[in-house]
């Protein structure tokens, strides 16, 4: 310190020392202040610099998130697209089982044609026609069997069958035909029959006593034996007949 700033500092009792020491204590101050201003600008810059990056991340984060949207999209899209071919393949599978029934139902016809036709080139033997004694006398005047007649045969599978039958008590109406106690057929009585009105003049009904109808057995096993009954006006069900068959 030279003399001056001595003799000054004399002069001022020290005054002139303490302003010397507060300056030089606001200069350690300034560089202390300067250097936390430098470091919170480096501090600034790597803010900045991270929240570029963070930025950045975002961004690719978002763009991620976009690309994420659109594969579930196509994932949605996939998987209606999937449902669509289950479902094609259902339908194909179902339309595969139908045409496999349909398949079945038209090779069990091909046989069964088969079958009918080889029933029906096969000839139908008339073993015998036996007349069934009536227990109720006053059921009907009479009845009688055209055809078919014993020891004969019926092609294509189908018997003509041909009478007549005259009521008594009740008209006759019908001409029942059956197998095993099934009924078969029904036909009418009601064909014209001149020479049974020979045999019962007085008997109005007997002009149209007769039936008549074609009928085919080729459902039926080798041996046969069918029943024919006269079905009265009043209901009655008188067994008139028993035709034996042979294939």
């Amino acid at each position: 310190m030279s003399w001056r700033i001595k003799l000054s500092n004399w002069l001022s009792n020290g005054i002139l020392d303490k302003y010397q020491r507060k300056i030089e204590l606001a200069k350690t101050k300034l560089n202390q202040t300067e250097s936390e201003l430098e470091s919170l600008k480096i501090q600034l810059q790597q803010s900045q610099l991270e929240q570029k990056q963070t930025l950045a991340q975002l961004q690719i984060n978002q763009g991620f998130q976009i690309e994420l949207a659109e594969k579930q999209i196509q994932l949605q899209q996939i998987k209606a697209q999937l449902h669509q071919c289950q479902s094609q393949l259902q339908q194909k599978q179902e339309q595969l089982e139908n045409s496999q029934t349909q398949l079945q139902q038209t090779q069990t016809k091909l046989v069964n044609s088969q079958d009918w036709l080889q029933q029906i080139q096969t000839p139908i033997k008339i073993l015998e026609v036996k007349r069934l004694p009536q227990k109720d006398f006053e059921a009907l005047w009479g009845f009688g069997i055209g055809s078919p007649v014993p020891q004969s045969q019926a092609i294509a599978g189908s018997i003509l069958f041909k009478g007549w039958v005259l009521g008594k008590k009740s008209p006759a109406k019908k001409v029942r035909i059956t197998y095993q106690g099934q009924m078969l057929i029904e036909t009418p009585v009601e064909q014209s029959r001149p020479t049974i009105t020979e045999y019962y003049p007085d008997i109005p009904a007997a002009a149209n006593s007769g039936f008549e109808t074609p009928f085919s057995i080729t459902a039926m096993g080798s041996e046969a034996e069918l029943e024919l009954q006269a079905v009265l006006e009043d209901a009655s069900v008188i067994p008139i007949s028993i035709i034996s068959l042979k294939r």
